[in-house]
């Protein structure tokens, strides 16, 4: 019997949110990033090729870079700032101005708005060297490359080039499927090192090991949760689970955390089916009948 009653309700919902549970998505994310940034463990950082990272929404890539960026904390030089990681948060729109505006954020520049954008190229140059950068991530990397708008995605692939000319680090692309195949339709893009990359896929019901692996996730949140063991990963509770987030472990702890609420909120020692309906209730497009917490999951 576990007793979570004597834990603030304040607590007890940081706790969920707080949860981090390992799963098999995460280490093939960190690893293939160790591996574009570091090719040889113990060795020097690659130089000079993209990369990509590819998956569906809310499989682990993001979370992935963002665990590696905080091994690798910038440091107080001789003359400023160094960084050995530098993450970029690219931006869903803006322009040309936008892309370069994301990358002088993250070096830490103060950039006039009157500075011109050949300019501030020249600027981000000189910053990557003199911060003597390692290692660049462009995480939403789909954005940098929008089909509807190819006079940005020509900009953002001619950019991608000049930093790599400087032949100082790497640059992972982290977005979306397509990524990929707008990286490879520049040949002299995808000539600097062949393009490698990682695809992140979610979790496949129907795949024996898969299905195992998502039952044992189920579990480790059941034994996170602060609340009495639920027996998430059950065939009956887990199917639930896995049709209403579609195998994907972010959407899964959105679950986790809404049901959760809802069952603080009514006093509840236990997560039941009932809370995770209520949960998928809140969040199911309109005219959208099928719930798999309470319908059976086989007939959607």
């Amino acid at each position: 019997m576990r007793d979570f009653k004597e834990q603030l309700p304040a607590d007890r919902q940081r706790q969920m949110t707080n949860i981090f549970v390992d799963h098999a998505n995460h280490q093939q994310a960190t690893k293939a990033i160790r591996r574009f940034f570091k090719p040889v463990e113990g060795g020097v950082p690659g130089r000079g090729n993209i990369c990509a990272l590819i998956g569906e929404s809310r499989t682990g890539k993001t979370y992935g870079a963002s665990e590696v960026l905080a091994e690798y904390k910038p440091e107080i030089g001789a003359n400023g700032i160094k960084r050995s990681v530098l993450l970029v948060d690219s931006p869903i729109e803006g322009g040309a101005r936008a892309v370069l505006d994301s990358i002088a954020s993250g070096l830490g520049m103060q950039v006039s708005l009157r500075m011109t954008n050949s300019n501030l190229i020249l600027a981000i140059l000189r910053e990557l060297q003199r911060s003597e950068v390692q290692f660049v991530i462009f995480d939403e990397a789909q954005e940098l490359f929008p089909e509807k708008n190819r006079k940005v995605l020509s900009f953002s692939r001619k950019l991608l080039r000049k930093m790599l000319n400087l032949n100082q680090f790497n640059i992972l692309c982290i977005g979306l499927p397509e990524t990929y195949s707008i990286i490879a339709e520049d040949s002299q893009l995808i000539g600097r090192g062949g393009l490698p990359y990682k695809r992140l896929r979610p979790y496949d019901w129907t795949d024996p090991v898969d299905c195992q692996h998502f039952r044992v996730l189920c579990h480790k949140f059941d034994e996170e949760m602060p609340f009495e063991l639920s027996d998430f990963a059950s065939m009956d509770f887990s199917s639930r689970l896995f049709k209403a987030t579609k195998g994907c472990i972010g959407i899964l702890k959105v679950y986790m955390i809404a049901a959760g609420e809802i069952a603080l909120a009514a006093g509840s020692d236990r997560l039941e089916l009932c809370h995770f309906a209520e949960a998928y209730d809140d969040r199911k497009r309109p005219n959208e009948v099928f719930n798999p917490f309470r319908n059976d999951p086989s007939l959607s």
